[in-house]
């Protein structure tokens, strides 16, 4: 480092530019990429993110349509977090309705605990309640607020409610594809006191 700064004092600035250039160009471009991609790290890290309440529709619901469901229920309903849809377009009302790729795709999102509460179908709704994957759901709201709206209740032949009509939900009523669905939560679902606040303020409360 002596010798090149020795070297460089008996250069001009544009001398000296194009030396080091010449020489340590290799070394330049690799600190700069360096420090570009820890910049975009750390950004990615500390950046700071709305949260987000997952919402997985399981039904033959075009993903136009849920994207509407999306932006509408955003736009009129929650500031402090996120609603993020995402749509598993099945081809009928059942597990073995969904391709290969869904239905991985299904379970590798609950497994990660990545759903908050899904939509779809009595039939799917039914199938994961009976694979005990199901939250009850007076475990996130309470039955008598339900009750009180008028909102239906799906038990699935058991003693306690697993479903909830949609047709009873505004928002629900302004997109038709969405009448006579379920919302069902996942029993690991993160974040069940939003959950609480979902169906809450969808119900008026």
């Amino acid at each position: 480092m002596k010798k090149l700064w020795e070297t460089l004092k008996t250069m001009s600035f544009k001398e000296a530019v194009d030396y080091i250039w010449e020489y340590y160009k290799l070394h330049i471009i690799g600190i700069v990429l360096g420090v570009t991609f820890l910049v975009s790290i750390l950004t990615t890290i500390f950046e700071d993110k709305p949260e987000t309440y997952e919402v997985m529709v399981v039904s033959q619901i075009p993903y136009e349509v849920t994207e509407q469901f999306s932006n509408q229920v955003n736009e009129k309903y929650f500031d402090d977090f996120q609603v993020s849809v995402n749509n598993l377009m099945s081809g009928g009302d059942s597990i073995k309705d969904l391709s290969y790729a869904d239905v991985q795709k299904l379970w590798a999102n609950i497994g990660a605990n990545m759903v908050d509460i899904i939509v779809t179908d009595k039939t799917f709704a039914k199938q994961l309640v009976e694979r005990e994957g199901i939250l009850k759901i007076e475990e996130a709201i309470d039955l008598s607020l339900l009750e009180k709206k008028g909102v239906e209740l799906y038990k699935f032949g058991t003693k306690a409610a697993y479903g909830i009509d949609t047709n009873q939900l505004d928002v629900f009523d302004d997109i038709e594809l969405f009448q006579d669905r379920v919302l069902i939560i996942p029993i690991n679902s993160k974040n069940q006191d939003k959950t609480t606040q979902f169906l809450e303020t969808l119900l008026g409360s």
